[in-house]
């Protein structure tokens, strides 16, 4: 695999090892992994595609386990990848369903009793900085729900019959 593997009885929740928490902080980051990538195409699903030498999952995982207002991280997998999944320690990992909504619910069922935040992630969008991390949290002080937006920059066109016609106004477009 690319990662070290351990030998678990139970696969529809584990965690790997006890990580210290701060009992002020509640946060929980829930990162989805359980897709195939079908759209992407290719022969690995994205989250275990290399970028700078690392597969995309390590660099996302490394986000939110690194940062210290995150008090838990829970991934969720497909069942066929959970023998990939990384051993790091305080990382609880599930399976998820057929559908992102179904993978979602089933990673809620795994976040620990008596979190305040919970902090829902792609795994295929590992550029997530501190700083976005911390933004979002704080955003949670005050809001029921957040998420990070950026400006669209690129240039979109529009077009009909194959030609293009026009380009469209990115001013309200993250």
């Amino acid at each position: 695999g690319i990662y070290p593997t351990t030998s678990h009885q139970d696969y529809t929740c584990v965690t790997n090892g006890n990580r210290e928490t701060n009992p002020n902080m509640s946060n929980a980051a829930l990162i989805v992994a359980a897709g195939r990538g079908t759209r992407a195409g290719g022969e690995v699903p994205k989250q275990w595609r290399k970028i700078a030498g690392q597969p995309v999952i390590a660099h996302t995982l490394q986000a939110f386990t690194a940062h210290p207002a995150i008090s838990s991280v829970i991934l969720v997998l497909h069942p066929d990848d959970l023998h990939l999944a990384p051993d790091i320690n305080g990382l609880t990992v599930t399976t998820g369903g057929a559908e992102r909504s179904d993978s979602v619910k089933l990673g809620l069922q795994a976040i620990p009793s008596g979190t305040k935040n919970i902090l829902i992630h792609d795994v295929a969008r590992p550029c997530v900085t501190d700083q976005t991390i911390t933004n979002i949290i704080v955003a949670l002080e005050t809001a029921d729900g957040a998420a990070p937006a950026l400006p669209v920059t690129d240039a979109l066109w529009t077009g009909e019959g194959g030609m293009v016609t026009g380009t469209q106004d990115r001013n309200k477009l993250f």
